[in-house]
């Protein structure tokens, strides 16, 4: 899969650059070579297959896989929270996580805090995405914890997958965030809030805002908006805006 310019070796460094940065927290979980050498197989092959639908769905991409690997932040969000996912899954796994298994989370998290400064995206190193994802523009986008997404699923800028319950602890084990399905399109400025599921093949258009379920093959449109221009010196006008 990799003849059509997906730049395997670099992305294996990428990944090996991303776990040594945070070495220390690893060494401390005595992480082992073998663990560090499956998280790099499993992030890589995951990273191209990214790195080959952005190339191949994004126009300004041109099709070119280097190109996009070595300009796009927005995939570099993508690659990073590949890395941290990845080292989610060498915990034990236990309820009540010991010493090793917290390194390994802050390890995780460091990644993706690092990778929100670099590229303005910040997707939680625990939130399940499937494969293929394209996330464009990207700035201002966030992927809570809880959130599971589909294959082939296509995002724009300043899309947020969020919680309803802000600054309150929910119950053990419940779901705060949003579950979308296979072949989604989220444009600019969606936000979908709480454990709701967007079924596969919706279209959410820019500007949504969805608190409940929305069903297989929907498209969500903002109908119209007010737009009000004040001033001093003159009156109110106020302007209906229809994308």
């Amino acid at each position: 899969m990799f003849d059509r310019g997906i730049p395997r070796p670099e992305i294996e460094v990428g990944v090996r650059t991303s776990l040594a940065s945070v070495e220390d927290l690893l060494r401390r979980a005595t992480v082992r070579s073998r663990d560090n050498d499956s998280v790099v197989a499993s992030a890589t092959e995951l990273i191209a297959e990214d790195l080959l639908a952005l190339s191949g769905r994004d126009p300004a991409a041109h099709g070119d896989p280097w190109y996009c690997y070595h300009s796009s932040s927005s995939f570099a969000a993508v690659a990073a929270h590949r890395v941290a996912h990845a080292l989610l899954g060498l915990r034990s796994g236990v309820e009540e996580p010991g010493r090793r298994d917290r390194l390994i989370a802050c390890a995780a998290r460091r990644i993706s805090e690092d990778a929100k400064v670099r590229t303005g995206v910040e997707i939680h190193p625990a939130a399940c995405i499937g494969r293929r994802i394209v996330v464009d523009h990207g700035w201002g986008t966030v992927i809570g914890e809880h959130t599971r997404i589909g294959d082939d699923c296509y995002f724009l800028q300043n899309v947020v997958l969020g919680s309803r319950n802000i600054g309150r602890q929910c119950a053990q084990g419940k779901r705060r965030h949003p579950t979308v399905g296979d072949r989604v399109v989220i444009a600019g400025d969606v936000y979908v809030f709480g454990a709701v599921t967007i079924g596969d093949d919706c279209f959410l258009e820019a500007g949504a805002r969805i608190t409940e379920d929305v069903p297989g093959g929907t498209r969500v449109r903002v109908v119209a908006k007010l737009q009000l221009t004040e001033h001093t010196s003159t009156p109110r006008s106020v302007a209906v805006l229809s994308p």
